[in-house]
């Protein structure tokens, strides 16, 4: 086992096929091959199979994965421990991985806007499926995940997190709301039930393969909704409640500043669930000092909007 060896196992895991992570490191498709066989061997496990849509990661190849990216990660603070004369020059890292919400990107601006005039910084916010969150922080391409559990996702998604050595921290738990636009026929209600939206388009982020329980918006336990949209960005969700009378549930926590002016949030009556806010994050090891700020940022934003 090598270094190389891991770190081309790092990058097969960011693609769909075995010629796409080669293009990216610079080899050829055989040698990556070559390497994948060669640790397969050693370790007297299957990293990958593969399918009609390229390729997936086993159970023990995930797991692979996490001890692969503790290496790699040690590897390199390793390095710049030892490189003394380059430490001042660092710059400030923050990688974040998030479901689709506004107020991950008003406390990624917030978190940018404390760097100080003239200091290096690499901030990275992706915004994406919510298996695309923790396969992230797996691999440690992201400090942190945020994302939301409810009673309907939450033994799924917890032995999810045991099984990858990840923890979840909660932030805020929140009543669902519906989002529609100012000037959609249900603006003007203090509140709604489901019966009321039915007959309303139901806008919501494309999964593709993944099971219903990594669903980013809440799923009430019968669907309201007979005409479905799905989107796979956050700015497209939200033109289509600007302009039509489709409807998006959520927290309820509305961002102008990022999604504009012309939303609304109205909560929802008796819905029978919770959103419960939090980050994850490698069990038992320390956060950056700007993934910590991060985190403040964040719950100050969900804190205001609880109490406002």
């Amino acid at each position: 086992m090598t270094l190389q060896q891991l770190s081309y196992i790092l990058e097969l895991s960011k693609h769909n096929s075995i010629s796409a992570a080669a293009q990216a490191v610079n080899i050829s498709q055989p040698s990556l091959s070559t390497a994948i066989r060669d640790l397969e061997k050693e370790f007297s496990l299957t990293l990958v199979e593969r399918n009609r849509h390229g390729i997936m990661f086993t159970p023990a190849g995930l797991e692979f994965l996490h001890y692969a990216g503790h290496i790699l990660s040690h590897a390199a603070a390793m390095h710049d421990h030892f490189q003394a004369e380059k430490r001042q020059d660092l710059p400030q890292i923050l990688s974040i991985s998030s479901q689709h919400y506004p107020f991950a990107d008003e406390a990624f601006i917030h978190a940018l806007q404390h760097v100080q005039p003239g200091k290096s910084c690499v901030f990275t916010l992706r915004e994406g499926r919510t298996s695309q969150v923790i396969h992230d922080v797996v691999t440690r391409e992201s400090h942190l995940g945020i994302l939301f559990l409810s009673h309907m996702n939450e033994r799924f998604l917890q032995d999810l997190f045991h099984k990858n050595k990840l923890e979840f921290t909660s932030l805020c738990a929140f009543t669902p709301c519906l989002y529609v636009r100012s000037g959609h026929p249900l603006a003007a209600c203090q509140h709604v039930v489901p019966s009321q939206f039915a007959e309303y388009p139901c806008v919501r982020f494309e999964q593709g393969h993944d099971k219903s329980q990594f669903s980013e918006e809440l799923l009430l336990p019968n669907p309201a909704s007979r005409q479905c949209i799905y989107v796979t960005d956050r700015s497209t969700l939200f033109s289509v409640i600007r302009s039509t009378d489709a409807y998006t549930i959520g927290t309820g926590h509305v961002a102008p500043s990022i999604i504009g002016r012309h939303i609304q949030a109205i909560p929802i009556e008796n819905p029978l669930d919770t959103m419960t806010v939090g980050w994850i994050k490698i069990a038992g090891e320390p956060l950056p000092e700007e993934a910590r700020h991060y985190i403040t940022i964040l719950a100050g934003l969900l804190e205001g909007r609880e109490h406002g």
